[in-house]
């Protein structure tokens, strides 16, 4: 992970030494793009007059025990407040090692965040579901190919060869964090003193999932999006397609020159909001044309096509392509699929 400061200046990518806050006192540390089958969201870091803001602790407590130390080496203030965006693990399973190292933090999300942490987090964060997955994923390998008898392609062997690797690795992480949740909930917008500076921590609306929170720093017009935002391209699992497209807009009123989303890098400009945007409306317009013609959801799945989107995305960039079509694409039609047929979601399962 990168340490960044934002908003930098122009050029600027520099590290902190000991008590010297950056310029503006916002830093981000950027997670390597998320190609592989466990990731990391980034995690921001605002510093105050009096105390430090944290937005999203990330995948492993082994590198939140290494973001504390770069805090440390930023600023004796204490980290007051912690903010989870959503209930992804890799947004929030690092809180047991600030909480450690800052006992009075204090944990915020949204209700339907913790209460989803609670419940469908916890199938994917035990010891055991990790250890589930790693052999599952072992005699994916071993059989080199697909359910269907096809064989992998080049890229789903890499893929699924660095699967074993993490999983194996995530298993040994596990065995040695406890899971930390929130302690103060909030439903619309809370506004975070830290000392000369706030935080306004809100909630636009479902999208990505069913609590979304992004904070807006307006002293220095930056705004932290989680993965209502994720760069190049955005996750469609679980996710709720149309009112996606309402909170992208509400969202896109947002005053920000800095743009810090939830995976990849930092946006000067609203341009991919606009890009995301249309593209999740494209996705809802081909998928209910679908439902209206009463076409079934493999047929649906044969008929929309994204791929303007994801050339501009990814251009040439195998690895960038076959994200976009596995995280994106194919959990999305299921999803916009499930809401032209139903109306609005109650849940965040993966579709039909």
């Amino acid at each position: 992970m990168l340490l960044q400061d934002y908003p930098p200046a122009a050029g600027s990518h520099r590290r902190g030494k000991p008590g010297d806050v950056p310029r503006r006192g916002i830093c981000a540390f950027i997670a390597p793009d998320g190609v592989t089958p466990l990731v990391s969201g980034n995690s921001i870091v605002v510093v105050g007059d009096s105390s430090v803001l944290v937005i999203d602790t990330g995948q492993f407590p082994s590198m939140a025990r290494h973001q504390i130390s770069e805090i440390r080496r930023l600023t004796p203030k204490p980290v007051r407040y912690i903010v989870n965006t959503h209930w992804h693990p890799d947004h929030w399973l690092g809180n047991g090692e600030y909480q450690k190292a800052f006992p009075a933090a204090v944990i915020l999300s949204t209700t339907h965040t913790r209460d989803e942490m609670r419940g469908r987090a916890m199938r994917f964060i035990t010891p055991k579901s990790a250890a589930d997955t790693r052999d599952a994923v072992v005699k994916m390998v071993d059989a080199g190919k697909r359910a269907d008898g096809t064989p992998y392609s080049e890229i789903e062997k890499q893929y699924y060869g660095a699967a074993l690797t993490q999983f194996r690795t995530y298993v040994t992480e596990l065995e040695q964090t406890g899971i930390t949740l929130p302690t103060l909930l909030f439903r619309d917008e809370i506004v975070l003193s830290l000392g000369g500076r706030e935080a306004e921590v809100k909630f636009l609306g479902r999208g990505n999932t069913g609590g979304d929170a992004v904070v807006y720093l307006p002293d220095t017009k930056t705004l932290i999006t989680g993965d209502l935002l994720v760069y190049p391209f955005p996750y469609g699992i679980g996710s709720f397609i149309g009112e996606w497209i309402d909170t992208m807009q509400r969202l896109a009123t947002i005053d920000a020159v800095a743009i810090i989303p939830g995976h990849g890098a930092v946006q000067r400009d609203g341009q991919y909001i606009g890009v995301v945007t249309e593209l999740l409306q494209r996705l809802q317009t081909q998928v209910r044309a679908a439902v209206a013609d009463s076409l079934s959801l493999p047929d649906t799945r044969k008929l929309v096509d994204l791929g303007r989107y994801r050339s501009r995305l990814c251009g040439e960039n195998p690895w960038c392509q076959f994200g976009f079509d596995r995280n994106f694409v194919r959990p999305a039609v299921g999803r916009a699929y499930r809401e032209a047929k139903e109306g609005k979601l109650r849940d965040e399962g993966s579709g039909p």
